[in-house]
């Protein structure tokens, strides 16, 4: 007969529930703390975006310890079903196991079933060989949890006084400003292009705010980007400066080579603010902030705590997941309420200084999940809408049903976005603050329904991923219900604002002020006079059929005639006049037109060369 295990007082506190909690929450900081190294490697050894919240530095850790707690607590559970069975060996084993997932997990080349076996065999064996180190480990988690949470809370004040302290530290160091200098309040509609506006003449009635607003100055009808995609499309809007000539790419932050419409206002004695929806490319991080005294990006919520630990991206990106919990909204995602309440709360009811506030809404982009009502506005709104969306074909587009209903989400997030617009505008009316403010509405790029074969936007230089909406209003210095139909550029946008600002063109902005059309120094009709480009960089995380895949695309309006150069050297052209979705290339079937070596010509010697944008 075995005798009976005899358990120590020792031995029970060890396996007592206040032990084995102590610990998840020990090695939930310490694996926090541990993907924090990963990400300090990323961003200043490899250089590279992280793509997440600065508020990481405290986040990541407290997401760790949160769900190593559930993680106790389930073992916990099973512990009072199976007294004998569950150990505090058990326990080590389980979060060594979540601990070793997270930080195989910070490298992408790894697999998430790679990483998840590499974590089980550690989980083992360290769970083999903390028996005999049993006491030393529940000791260290007793003596250095409270230490570590006061690490972190640490690293968040001081995070977050730092930015506190550098605003009030930029603002007290502004300049004088010039008396009775304009307010100017530049708002981007990411991924919106105007072919989808009522104001544009859009049979659905998706602007009706936009169209109100846009009667009091001058409307824009065909503005073009210089990129389809966000980054360096923002960039040139900011310097007037061109793709090819910024660094503004896909893994490239925006260099401080050319001064930004922040920074040069700022000298002039503006409060700069800026808020962001875009937390992927209009963050801190790239470099667009520059200049600016108060710059909001992230939100600090619940999906953006989540998302800060390897282990919480796991879990809420995962397509079956969300579809388990009808959650399809980008965890973190920033609406254009928000976006609206940050900046009134910023601006307060107004400052003793004239103010540049950048506006970035994110609500038209996809996945296009616009809030009730709006999300049946133009049609029912389906339950698998967001794996519609993150399913697309591999190649093509889909289904004609699908398609339709794709875009009829896009058309009620535009809705949605219009709404909150008038409301914006409404409410700083409502306080007088638009008596002396200068309005840009604007897009940095467009977006594919099926044109061409594409969907989505940054693959490619056709029209519909450029065309973009533009619109300036100032009380009695712009004048109402001007419409404009000769292209333009929103590289201008920047020459545009400094000249509503100090009057002559400033040297350090490039481009030419778009007050001309409305001042009677150019036609607001006819064909385009200016060089319009527009380029987008070779990028290989994109699928192998994308036109952008092949090589550095170019484009250059000249005249009548718009003309493509793909990355593999094939020519495009097209009627720019009167082929707005571009459907019949002039090239084909000879691919011989008598403009030809002039386009190619005229936009080598624009961009620099046949690469041209980075």
């Amino acid at each position: 007969m075995t005798s009976p295990v005899v358990r120590t007082p020792e031995d029970l506190s060890l396996n007592g529930t206040g032990s084995i909690l102590r610990m998840g929450a020990w090695l939930g900081l310490l694996t926090g703390l541990g993907e924090l190294v990963f990400l300090a490697a990323r961003k200043f050894i490899k250089h590279k975006f992280l793509f997440g919240s600065p508020d990481v530095i405290w986040m990541a850790p407290l997401a760790n310890a949160v769900l190593f707690l559930v993680a106790g607590l389930l073992v916990l559970g099973l512990k009072a079903m199976f007294p004998s069975r569950i150990t505090w060996r058990t326990a080590f084993g389980a979060y060594l196991f979540l601990a070793s997932l997270a930080l195989l997990l910070m490298y992408p080349p790894l697999s998430h079933l790679a990483a998840a076996l590499l974590a089980l065999g550690v989980a083992v064996q360290g769970g083999r060989m903390a028996g005999r180190a049993s006491r030393l480990i529940a000791a260290m988690a007793r003596r250095m949890t409270a230490p570590l949470l006061v690490l972190v809370v640490i690293l968040g004040v001081v995070q977050h006084g730092w930015y506190a302290w550098t605003e009030r530290r930029m603002l007290s160091a502004l300049p004088k400003s010039k008396e009775g200098a304009p307010n100017v309040l530049l708002i981007v509609l990411d991924t919106v292009r105007s072919l989808n506006l009522s104001l544009y003449g859009y049979p659905k009635e998706t602007t009706p705010e936009l169209t109100r607003w846009a009667a009091r100055g001058v409307r824009f009808d065909r503005a073009l980007s210089t990129a389809p995609w966000t980054f360096p499309s923002h960039a040139t809007m900011f310097t007037g400066r061109m793709p090819h000539e910024l660094t503004a790419s896909w893994m490239t932050p925006l260099s401080d080579q050319y001064p930004t419409l922040s920074e040069l206002l700022g000298r002039r004695g503006y409060a700069t603010a800026g808020f962001a929806a875009n937390t992927l490319y209009c963050s801190r991080e790239t470099g667009l902030s520059r200049g600016f005294s108060h710059w909001a990006d992230y939100l600090i919520s619940p999906g953006e705590f989540a998302r800060s630990s390897a282990l919480g991206r796991l879990l809420i990106d995962n397509p079956e997941y969300r579809q388990l919990t009808g959650n399809f909204q980008t965890p973190g995602r920033k609406s254009a309420e928000d976006v609206n309440g940050e900046m009134l709360e910023w601006l307060g009811d107004g400052k003793d200084r004239p103010f540049f506030v950048f506006l970035n809404y994110f609500d038209a982009h996809g996945p296009y999940l616009p809030p009730a009502p709006f999300d049946v506005k133009f049609g029912p709104a389906p339950a698998d809408r967001y794996r519609r969306f993150t399913e697309r074909p591999r190649r093509g587009v889909p289904a004609p049903d699908i398609l339709r209903e794709e875009e009829d989400a896009y058309d009620a997030s535009i809705a949605y976005l219009d709404h909150q617009l008038g409301q914006l505008f409404d409410e700083l009316e409502r306080r007088g603050q638009m008596e002396n403010t200068l309005v840009v509405v604007v897009s940095d790029h467009g977006e594919e329904f099926g044109e061409h074969g594409l969907m989505g936007h940054g693959n490619s230089l056709y029209r519909p991923s450029l065309q973009v909406p533009l619109i300036f209003w100032r009380k009695n210095h712009i004048p109402a219900h001007r419409v404009v139909t000769q292209a333009v550029s929103v590289r201008d946008l920047a020459a545009t604002i400094m000249g509503q600002v100090d009057g002559p063109a400033d040297p350090a902005v490039p481009g030419r002020s778009l007050d001309r059309f409305w001042n009677g120094a150019a036609p607001i009709e006819g064909a385009s006079s200016d060089t319009l480009v527009a380029e987008v960089a070779y990028t290989p995380r994109l699928p192998e059929w994308y036109p952008v895949s092949r090589g550095p695309m170019k484009s250059v309006v000249l005249g009548e005639f718009r003309y493509i150069q793909n990355g593999d050297g094939k020519p495009e052209l097209y009627d720019f006049e009167h082929d707005i979705m571009e459907t019949n290339d002039l090239l084909k079937p000879t691919g011989q037109h008598v403009m030809l070596n002039e386009l190619r010509n005229l936009l080598t010697r624009v961009t620099g060369g046949p690469g041209g944008a980075r």
